[in-house]
């Protein structure tokens, strides 16, 4: 370039600066600058805007400094770049710097320089300050809208989002595809179809919903407010799709517990040649976890495998996990988990919560030990398998521990979850002092808070108390639900109250409009068992307005044997067998019906039939008889 002199002639070193700034030579372009006899400020501005531009802010702020020093006066064209200079940097100072030479100039007003300050206020989440902006500037088009719209969606304030897209509206400011996407997240964020069918009438009307950023939001709205067919509308119509169409697509049907609807489009993504990214895989693995997939699973595995993505994405390894706990293969996400090169607490989760799952209460305590002996902090996710583990376990000695890990974190008055596992532990494990108090002080309940207390004072069966809670559960205005009036009946059957329970029983229906379940019609049926009236509880048998369970004979053949009835028990049996014909527990109880009366030949013959419908083999046969 010296050789031509083109460094130093003004006009062809305007042109060559340009040149190489739009290239990305910045570096050469700062070189030719240097040279130039008289630098204007439309090229100091093109060599700012052209460090921002290609990663390099703090040298676009560096000569920042150095045009106030030659005393040119900056345009606002550079003030816009040196803005997205702060926001690429996250320098929250300079940007406030900035603002107050913008104000300075005279230019915090105009349009351009003032739709960028609110962009940048409102990235920084500073909204008072972008409001103060935004108020100041007449004739607003959408640029500054969409910065308000965009900051309270990502903020979660959707409503105030959606709040500025309406006001924007009535001020005749035209939306453009910025805006749509913004105020279509917002609706997202709030699952606010009602918002969001309007908005997409509209993006319709303005021919935007074929445009594939537009058609991914929709879809993604669609699937975030629960309504996956919706979605799958959108995503038809799209003339062209890409790999976030399928991925949004995907996530909605996981997200609204559609598993096998999920996987099924997975495996047309992949046949229509589109290579899925890391949210496609983990989306996909929940899906497989949902629906037992574990063929799927397993292929999925070996493409992640391939690509070397268990090594160097978490997200990905932490849903392999999950998807071998909730298929049950805790060998395999064991081995997974090993392989993790970080194991944060959704690692742990993943474990444990799959321990818990399988029942495996002593697993999934030694996985917690790990976990903190690892250094990972137990979050509520952790410590609600822990209390369920140990309400299984009945592990007294470790409640204080737990408790006091729940209440250290202030979980106990923030996470109601965590709070009504608590109350559950201590309940199953018979503490219902510490049940009662805990739920005491409870800032929030819900009806699996008062359910939980009262599963516990009927295990141990304390049937006034119970009544009293749930009349204290009524006059909270807090809503029955099944497992309540399970809790109820179970105390009925225990202290022998059988008026009592069918009083309880009609008014489940009567009072509270709900339809008693198979296993509500059983806890009855045990009530009247159990007190001796057989009749009625083989007639409640009968007259179930769905087909008595396994569980319902059983139930009825327990009570026979217990009051010596063989007549009522024959029936009983083999509605039983019809269900079941490899059922021990039938056969056991039949044999032990007989048997107590003395009825060998009848005993035997059943012995017999156990035999040949496979019930149970030799071996088992008399340990099974001996037991029952």
């Amino acid at each position: 370039m010296q050789e031509i002199g083109l460094d130093s002639h003004q006009v062809l070193g305007n042109q060559l600066v340009s040149l190489l700034v739009d290239s990305g030579n910045i570096h050469n372009a700062h070189e030719v600058f240097n040279k130039l006899p008289y630098q204007s400020e439309c090229l100091w501005a093109s060599l700012m805007n052209g460090y921002v531009k290609h990663g390099k802010p703090q040298q676009a702020l560096s000569l920042y400094s150095k045009i106030l020093e030659v005393s040119i006066q900056p345009s606002k064209y550079t003030f816009v770049s040196l803005l997205k200079a702060c926001l690429k940097l996250k320098d929250v100072e300079c940007g406030h710097r900035l603002h107050v030479d913008i104000s300075k100039r005279g230019l915090e007003s105009d349009l351009f320089v003032g739709s960028a300050l609110v962009d940048m206020f409102a990235k920084f989440d500073l909204m008072q300050k972008a409001q103060e902006v935004f108020d100041k500037l007449a004739n607003k088009d959408a640029m500054p809208w969409n910065a308000m719209i965009s900051a309270y969606s990502r903020q979660g304030h959707c409503r105030e989002a959606l709040d500025y897209y309406e006001r924007m509206q009535s001020e005749g400011v035209t939306a453009n595809v910025v805006t749509f996407v913004c105020v279509l997240k917002a609706c997202s964020g709030m699952a606010a179809s009602d918002d969001g069918r309007e908005i997409h009438v509209e993006v319709s009307r303005r021919g935007f919903d074929k445009g594939l950023v537009v058609g991914n939001t929709l879809i993604d709205m669609y699937g975030k407010c629960g309504l996956p067919m919706k979605a799958q509308d959108v995503f038809d119509k799209l003339p062209v799709r890409d790999v976030i169409s399928w991925t949004a697509l995907i996530s909605g049907y996981v997200r609204h517990g559609c598993g096998i609807a999920a996987l099924n489009c997975f495996k047309q993504m992949k046949l229509q040649g589109f290579s899925p990214d890391v949210v496609t895989l983990v989306c996909s693995l929940k899906a497989c976890g949902m629906t037992k997939s574990v063929k799927v699973g397993e292929d999925i595995h070996a493409e992640i495998a391939r690509d070397g993505l268990l090594e160097k994405n978490p997200l990905v390894g932490n849903a392999l996990v999950d998807m071998y706990a909730k298929c049950g293969l805790l060998e395999k996400a064991q081995e997974v988990f090993a392989k993790l090169r970080v194991r944060d607490a959704t690692s742990w989760n993943a474990l444990i919560a799959g321990y818990c799952k399988q029942g495996f209460g002593h697993e999934t305590l030694a996985s917690f030990e790990q976990m903190r002996s690892a250094g990972v902090s137990p979050d509520a996710v952790t410590l609600s398998c822990i209390l369920k583990a140990l309400g299984n376990l009945g592990a007294i000695d470790y409640v204080s521990e737990v408790h006091a890990a729940v209440s250290k974190g202030g979980l106990l008055k923030t996470d109601l979850v965590v709070g009504n596992g608590l109350v559950d532990m201590y309940a199953k494990c018979g503490l219902l002092l510490n049940a009662q108090d805990t739920f005491d002080n409870l800032l929030r309940r819900d009806v699996v808070s008062w359910n939980s207390l009262l599963a516990g004072y009927a295990q141990l069966g304390e049937s006034a108390t119970v009544f009293c809670v749930f009349y204290r559960m009524l006059t909270e205005k807090e809503r029955p639900n099944e497992a309540t009036f399970g809790s109820i009946l179970n105390a009925c059957t225990h202290s022998g109250l059988v008026m009592k329970g069918q009083t309880y029983f009609r008014a489940m229906l009567q009072n509270f409009g709900i339809t008693p379940t198979v296993e509500l019609h059983t806890c009855v049926i045990d009530l009247l068992g159990r007190a001796g009236q057989l009749e009625r509880a083989v007639m409640m048998a009968e007259r179930m307005p769905v087909h008595p369970t396994l569980v319902v004979w059983n139930t009825v053949l327990g009570a026979c044997r217990k009051w010596g009835n063989i007549e009522l028990a024959k029936p009983a049996f083999y509605h039983a067998l019809a269900l079941e014909s490899r059922d021990a527990a039938a056969y056991v109880c039949m044999y032990n019906i007989y048997a107590d009366t003395n009825m060998s030949e009848e005993a035997r013959s059943i012995e017999v039939l156990g035999l040949m419908n496979q019930a149970w083999d030799s071996s088992e046969r008399i340990r099974s008889i001996e037991s029952g």
